[in-house]
């Protein structure tokens, strides 16, 4: 069972400073992106045997003496849940490239799919914080390839916006890798990944953002085929502008049901025109080639009360039984009454048309059957993950909320699960609220733990159930619970850390946890 007294999180001063934990209050790093893969493949599982692997990020993790080089600890699915033992991979495992460095920050970022349909799920991981050359904070991407044996010392390859084919030029604090995304865009069979950088200037607009599509191929991804996207490419709503931020959230799925995978983007600096509100959604319908096919807009302006940086989060998910993706966004800086920052959460139904400003339902913690209450600062829907907790075939939605205070313990955070419904979409009836003050849930309230800081889903024992994840990266070196929920039943809670996993206890600062699958 995992240690769980702890201390006030030391998280990295650069990356504050950089924006990548914090910025307008908008949790970024860590937040896995993943959308539709192939079919016959599930992601994360890595060595095909039917369960997927649980993938946790350490980007704080000290590899080689260096501090916050970071890394992957993965642990195989059993029928038990994650197995009690891990293989840890870094830039000092055997055969990837690079080299620890201090503040590389592996693992802030991590997405996966088969990108060369050889049966076993693939994932890429970024270190969005790597120097290329003298280029500090340029990012990077490393693609470790699946086999019988898992992802640990499999094959892999890297690239970054020096490599021949990437479109661009390595710049300082651009962060490429900031977001990742995996699924088939262009439909030929094979997943891609999408590189988002909402910290890239386009055309001299600082922060205005871009995307890299790097399509797969029998050989894994192909970076001779890589696109650049960003808001002036054909069929994608808008102008680069600064501090745009392009980029920001990514997802993949098949929005308006018409058998091609859509890329969604969240611009969550976007300033829209006539109005103080900031924050927008792109669809990107596919298939995408050099460019999308259509592009679709969703802006703050006209949806009530989700002005402030909406986008921070982002997952899709079938939330009622029509044949239409939906998605959900969080506005985890939206001011709640007189509560600054307490946040919202908005959930857009589609249709075949896509999505549209009608088909919205918001949440934040005034909502009736959601408990507690709006306070600022409590970054309501800082993370979203979905995935079907229930087994009702009817897609759930888990919300973090990373900054909630339990009691007097300033910070502790909290989970929240919403159950989709197959006539009524996401509602609040049956919800489950999570913190480490619920019975049965392992831990002590603390002060900066940060409980929901990321959250998750991934079905770990191959029960045909999601679990949801819950990320602690603030509980000492950090922890995961892994859940079992039902509508107004929680009905099991296991918390991991490092050492849960075959792994020395870690230290303060490792933020164990602040990378999750969705």
């Amino acid at each position: 069972m995992a240690e769980t007294r702890t201390r006030a999180p030391r998280l990295r001063g650069r990356l504050v400073a950089a924006g990548l934990l914090a910025c307008a209050g908008a949790v970024t790093v860590g937040s896995l992106l993943i959308g539709a893969a192939q079919p016959a493949v599930q992601p994360y599982d890595f060595n095909g045997d039917g369960i997927a692997d649980l993938a946790i990020g350490v980007p704080g993790n000290v590899v080689a003496g260096k501090s916050a080089a970071g890394s992957v600890v993965v642990a195989n699915g059993t029928s038990n849940g994650p197995a009690g033992s891990s293989v840890r991979i870094d830039q000092e495992s055997p055969g990837v490239a690079g080299v620890a460095e201090a503040d590389d920050s592996y693992g802030s970022a991590f997405a996966s799919a088969d990108f060369d349909g050889d049966g076993y799920a693939d994932l890429a991981v970024s270190a969005p914080l790597e120097a290329i050359g003298d280029t500090q904070g340029a990012g990077f991407v490393i693609v470790h390839y699946g086999s019988s044996g898992g992802v640990h010392g499999s094959r892999s390859t890297a690239f970054d916006e020096d490599t021949a084919g990437i479109p661009g030029a390595p710049g300082w604090d651009e962060f490429f890798g900031y977001s990742l995304a995996a699924g088939d865009l262009n439909g030929d069979g094979y997943a891609d990944l999408v590189v988002g950088q909402p910290l890239d200037h386009v055309d001299g607009h600082a922060n205005a953002g871009s995307l890299r599509v790097v399509f797969g191929s029998a050989s894994g991804l192909d970076t001779s085929s890589a696109v650049w996207i960003d808001q002036s490419t054909p069929n994608v709503p808008g102008t680069p502008e600064d501090e745009d931020r392009f980029g920001e959230q990514l997802a993949i799925g098949d929005i308006d049901g018409d058998g091609n995978a859509d890329l969604v983007v969240t611009t969550l600096g976007e300033q829209i025109s006539g109005s103080s509100d900031r924050g927008s959604v792109h669809v990107l319908y596919g298939p995408v080639d050099d460019a999308p096919a259509a592009g679709g807009y969703i802006d703050s302006a006209h949806i009530d009360g989700i002005g402030e940086f909406s986008g921070s989060a982002l997952a899709l998910g079938h939330f009622n039984d029509d044949a239409y993706l939906d998605v959900a966004i969080g506005v985890s800086d939206q001011k709640v009454d007189e509560d600054g920052a307490a946040g919202r959460l908005a959930v857009l139904y589609a249709d075949a048309d896509g999505l549209s400003h009608e088909d919205v339902e918001v949440f934040d913690q005034d909502t009736p059957g959601i408990a507690g209450g709006p306070e600022p600062e409590d970054y309501f829907a800082s993370s979203l993950a979905a995935g079907d907790f229930d087994g009702d075939g009817v897609d759930d939605l888990v919300v973090g909320m990373r900054s909630e205070a339990i009691g007097s313990a300033k910070g502790s955070g909290a989970s929240l699960v919403l159950f989709g419904n197959a006539t009524g979409g996401i509602t609040a009836s049956g919800a489950v609220w999570i913190d480490q003050d619920t019975e049965g849930v392992p831990g002590t309230v603390w002060e900066g733990d940060h409980f929901g800081w990321t959250v998750g889903a991934l079905d770990t024992d191959g029960d045909g159930r999601d679990e949801p994840l819950i990320g602690a990266p603030g509980n000492a070196a950090g922890t995961v619970t892994v859940v079992k929920v039902r509508p107004g039943d929680l009905e099991s809670a296991t918390a991991l850390a490092e050492a849960d996993l075959g792994w020395p206890a870690g230290s303060d600062g490792d933020a164990f946890g602040i990378t999750l699958p969705r």
